[in-house]
């Protein structure tokens, strides 16, 4: 119930928690409604970033020392990226000396590990800490805080903006709580950030200037003697500024293999803050579960396959199991399956692999679209080869183009034939032509020198010339058998001189 100081005193949080209290219903289904305070809050699962619960998840808010969170992600982020290790020691100087420099306290010249300034500004709130390990790490602050932004820029985060390291007042710095889900989401992949974001405890070492010290975590989610308990919290963080409260924490639990965002916003004390986040995180343990809504190797649809053998048709499966979080009270078999075949149209042609690619199915409750999964084959199709050549040749014979092609080739191959036995023709003729004038020349000059054979051509002192005249027959130039034409020398002359 909520205390009747807040109804008196917070008029516009109930009527926050009026539209909140609406919104719950088709965000978590059947779960019992919780009865909150702040007027933005979201349940994130960490793992495959479903939204278990939403509310007013862009109000503007100005994060206050919730900021440390992401100056501690990227201090963390320079020891991989080798701007700074663990065991660096360094020296506080004047200039990172702050007002507010934490319970314990530090001291100029005091020398400590980098590790231990890590623990310091988060758990401690030193601010001192926090510029000792920004200048170590990466060169100042203010270069930090363009880390962070551009961190930001990264996470697409369009509401954000970061102005200094560790949350102090300024109008000009702000974000929302989808941008910090966002922003943690990313963050808790980094190991040593979760280390340190989760500490319960931490001591540190005797320094030149202290004795050892022990850290213990301010956030009441994690102390055991707090009313707001949690053994499921891993780590969070608490930040309080003028327009409300803001608590973001991480849970986890073993025994639903469940991990949690929860961030409330917007509260109008500290109890309140952390009553909300406590009640989240006990309210989304009971009420949800993983729930696996589509099996692995599942036979989904069959997809129409051409050219097949031994088969006209392949089965679809997904591609993966898909489970999600559910309220418990929500039945699996109430998801509505949306299947897309991408060949539905057509079909698809063999080969076929296993494995391939065939469409998707998308799974949604209620109008609300929870997960989809690609649907591959679940075996391979060969292909029918003489079929697929039979049917690539009669496609073939059908094309216009290459009936066009062909019937060019067809009568370029024609004209070329006629030409070659033309040609041959011709050539044949003028041998046969050639060898009757030869042959009639010889038989005259055996006829006037008296001699036979091819002594007779010999009988002179020099060989007589025999005189190829087809080619005065090609160009019609004729002449009697047996007669030389009248403008040749052997005519003028009888003999070649």
């Amino acid at each position: 119930m909520i205390r009747t100081k807040i109804i008196k005193k917070c008029l516009p949080v109930l009527c926050a928690l009026a539209l909140l209290c609406g919104i719950l219903a088709p965000c978590a289904g059947a779960a019992e409604a919780v009865e909150l305070v702040s007027p933005s809050v979201i349940v994130t699962e960490l793992t495959s970033g479903t939204t278990l619960l939403s509310s007013q998840p862009a109000r503007r808010l100005n994060p206050g020392s919730v900021v440390k969170v992401f100056s501690l992600y990227m201090m963390c982020s320079a020891c991989f990226e080798g701007d700074a290790s663990l065991r660096d020691r360094v020296t506080v100087t004047e200039s990172m000396l702050q007002t507010d420099s934490g319970i314990l306290g530090l001291k100029v010249d005091e020398v400590l590990k980098y590790e231990d300034l890590l623990y310091l500004m988060f758990m401690d709130y030193s601010e001192t800490a926090a510029y000792a390990a920004a200048v170590h790490a990466a060169g100042s602050a203010e270069a930090l805080v363009k880390r962070m932004n551009a961190f930001a820029d990264e996470c697409g985060c369009e509401n954000t903006v970061f102005t200094n390291i560790t949350g102090a007042y300024d109008e000009a710095q702000h974000t929302t709580g989808e941008d910090l889900v966002r922003m943690i989401r990313v963050a808790s992949q980094n190991s040593l950030f979760m280390k340190v974001f989760s500490a319960r405890t931490y001591t540190v070492d005797e320094t030149n200037k202290a004795i050892a010290r022990v850290l213990v975590t301010s956030n009441q989610l994690q102390r055991s003697g707090s009313s707001y308990f949690c053994p499921e919290c891993t780590g969070g963080r608490f930040g309080g500024i003028s327009d409300g409260y803001t608590t973001i924490s991480l849970s986890q639990s073993e025994e639903s293999d469940m991990s949690l965002i929860v961030l409330v916003s917007g509260a109008g004390t500290m109890d309140d803050s952390y009553s909300d986040a406590s009640k989240l995180i006990r309210w989304t343990f009971d009420g949800f579960s993983w729930r696996t809504i589509v099996e692995a190797g599942e036979n989904i649809t069959q997809v129409s396959v051409d050219l097949g053998r031994d088969t006209d048709h392949v089965v679809a499966v997904p591609a993966h199991e898909v489970s999600v979080m559910l309220d418990n009270d929500i039945l699996v078999e109430d998801f509505q399956r949306e299947i897309v075949i991408y060949a539905a149209d057509r079909g698809i042609t063999a080969p076929v692999d296993k494995g391939q690619l065939l469409g998707e199915m998308h799974l949604t409750y209620r109008g609300t679209e929870y997960a989809s999964v690609d649907l591959v084959a679940a075996k391979p199709v060969e292909l029918m080869r003489m079929e697929y050549l039979k049917r690539l040749i009669a496609n073939t014979a059908k094309n216009k183009s290459v009936i066009t092609l062909l019937t060019v080739l067809v009568i370029v191959l024609a004209a070329y034939l006629l030409y070659a036995l033309t040609y041959r023709a011709y050539r044949i003729g003028k041998k046969g032509r050639n060898a009757v004038i030869k042959k009639r020349l010889r038989d005259r000059r055996r006829l006037d020198g008296g001699d036979s054979g091819e002594d007779g051509m010999k009988a002179g002192p020099e060989q007589a010339q025999i005189i190829d005249i087809a080619d005065h027959a090609e160009t019609g130039t004729e002449t009697a058998a047996g007669e030389v034409p009248e403008n040749s020398e052997e005519g003028e002359n009888g003999h070649e001189d």
